[in-house]
């Protein structure tokens, strides 16, 4: 439980970039686009209890697949000018080393364009292996989506969350 208290840590700490309008990350994205870039079915996708007052999540779970969940983090354009904002997927990609290191977890991250950035932590003891991918609007916020599987091999590629990632880009 503690590795993945860690393992959110960097993206419950990303809600603090710059904080317009709260988006439901339910409507970024459909049952249907999940099922069709991850290659099986989803079950239970729903939004519940916010996982802090700036995030709610949605999420579901996938056959052998912990979890799929997907937040948003609302932006806020008076403050824009706040160094976060100044690299935003630099800033949280140093969040995300920070947090791989902390468990020693082993960190890759990869920047598409100036707008997403995707992850990968693997912990150096089994389970939760996690891919992750951001897409970041000034000042609007970000919207994330994450998937939590229980062994390496089972670990969803970069480029099946960079599509989701794009399509929820345009969505916020």
């Amino acid at each position: 439980m503690n590795r993945c208290i860690a393992v959110f840590a960097f993206v419950l700490l990303a809600a603090s970039l710059p904080a317009i309008a709260q988006v439901n990350p339910c409507s970024l994205l459909t049952p249907a686009e999940i099922e069709s870039a991850l290659g099986g079915k989803l079950s239970g996708f729903g939004g519940n209890a916010p996982m802090s007052a700036t995030m709610p999540t949605c999420s579901g779970v996938m056959p052998n697949r912990a979890s799929v969940m997907v937040m948003f983090a609302k932006g806020d354009a008076k403050t824009a000018a706040d160094p976060k904002w100044a690299d935003p997927l630099g800033y949280l990609e140093q969040l995300g080393r920070q947090s791989a290191n902390s468990v020693k977890a082993q960190f890759e991250a990869k920047r598409f364009g100036s707008s997403i950035l995707c992850t990968t932590l693997i912990p150096p003891k089994p389970g939760p292996y996690s891919t992750q991918c951001m897409a970041v609007k000034k000042p609007t916020g970000m919207a994330t989506i994450t998937v939590l599987v229980r062994t390496q091999q089972d670990m969803v590629p970069m480029d099946k969350l960079r599509s989701l990632a794009e399509k929820m880009l345009g969505r916020f």
